[in-house]
C-alpha cells in the first residue's frame, strides 16, 4: 500500500460517477455506498485514529453531511458548502427523484454537450457568468470531460430526492459545523439559516458577492473560512 499523505494534507477524492472514478456497472451509487467507499479510502489511507476537517459543496455537501451522520467520531470539523441535508417529505423526494429521472433520461438521449449547455443556464449558476471567460471555460471543460452514462446513474441513485433524508440527524452533530453560502444564493442560503435552527454549534457564513459556488466566485473568502482567517 502506498505511504499515507501527512496529516494535514488536503485529499480531494471524485465521487461515484464523477471525475475519474472507475466502477463497475452493477455498483450501485445509492449515498450509503458513496459513504462507504469514503470511509474505506480514508481507512487505507490513514489507519491510524485520526478525524478529519470535511468539506463539500453542494451535491458534496449533501455527501460530507451523510458521512458526518454515519461516522461522528470521524469528524473534527464539517464545512458544507451551498448543501442540504436532503428532502424533509415523503413526496418531495418522489417528485424530486422523477424530476432527476428526467433530467438523466434527456443527458442519455440529446447527450452531455446539450445537457450542460442547460445546466449552465439555470439561474442557480447565473452569477457564475460574471466570472472570467478563462475561468467559465475551465469549468466549462471539467463538465464536458464527465461520463454522461455514469452521470445518468448518479441522478438516478444518488440525486437529492434519492438519499435518506438527514434533517433529524443534524440535531446529534455536536462537533462544530460551518454552512457557507453566496449572499446571492438566496434559496441554499435560507437552507442553511433552517438548518442552523436544529444544528448546537454551527456557525453559518454568509459571503458577498457570490452565488451558489463560493469556492469558485470568492476563492480567497472561502479559503478563509477554512482556515479561520476574517
Amino acid at each position: 500500500m502506498a505511504k499515507a499523505p501527512a496529516v494535514g494534507s488536503v485529499i480531494c477524492p471524485d465521487l461515484l460517477g464523477h471525475g475519474a472514478t472507475v466502477t463497475q456497472p452493477e455498483t450501485a451509487f445509492s449515498m450509503a455506498n458513496q459513504v462507504e467507499a469514503l470511509h474505506d479510502m480514508l481507512g487505507q489511507l490513514y489507519p491510524q485514529n485520526v478525524t478529519y476537517n470535511v468539506v463539500g459543496y453542494s451535491m458534496g455537501g449533501r455527501v460530507a453531511i451523510a458521512f458526518a451522520a454515519q461516522y461522528p467520531d470521524l469528524i473534527a470539523h464539517l464545512f458544507v458548502e451551498s448543501g442540504r441535508p436532503g428532502l424533509a417529505s415523503a413526496q418531495e423526494r418522489a417528485d424530486r427523484q422523477a424530476h432527476d429521472a428526467q433530467l438523466a433520461t434527456q443527458l442519455e438521449t440529446t447527450g452531455l454537450t446539450n445537457f450542460v449547455d442547460r445546466w449552465e443556464a439555470l439561474p442557480l449558476f447565473a452569477t457564475q457568468r460574471n466570472l472570467p471567460a478563462e475561468t467559465q471555460q475551465r469549468v466549462r471543460a471539467g463538465r464536458l470531460a464527465q461520463a454522461p452514462q455514469l452521470l445518468a446513474k448518479s441522478l438516478r441513485e444518488m440525486g437529492t430526492g434519492s438519499q435518506p433524508d438527514y434533517w433529524s440527524s443534524l440535531a446529534t452533530f455536536t462537533f462544530p459545523v460551518t454552512l457557507i453560502t453566496g449572499q446571492q444564493d438566496e434559496k441554499f442560503t435560507k437552507l442553511a439559516d433552517a438548518m442552523m435552527t436544529t444544528l448546537p454549534n454551527a456557525q453559518h457564513r454568509v459571503v458577498t458577492n457570490a452565488g451558489h459556488n463560493v469556492h469558485l466566485e470568492q476563492p480567497e473568502a472561502f479559503l478563509d473560512i477554512l482556515t479561520g482567517g476574517d
